[in-house]
């Protein structure tokens, strides 16, 4: 990923949520992901997995239905 936006994760100041260029974009900077980041000792940001901006609202409502998280 090509972060182009970080915020705090609330529940965790030591995590973070980014948003920006997804890592399979091959050039194409429209395409964009969605990454929860954790870090190691060093600092550094550690591999996590990304999903699509778009996959956003069905995970949203998939965990939601499912009784993970409520609004």
């Amino acid at each position: 990923m090509k972060p182009e936006g970080f915020e705090e994760y609330r529940k965790n100041p030591e995590c973070e949520l980014r948003l920006g260029v997804a890592s399979w974009a091959n050039g194409n900077d429209d395409i964009k992901s969605f990454k929860f980041t954790t870090f190691d000792a060093a600092g550094k940001a550690k591999r996590m997995g990304e999903m699509p901006v778009e996959a956003l609202p069905q995970a949203l409502e998939f965990a939601i239905r499912e009784g993970y998280i409520t609004l």
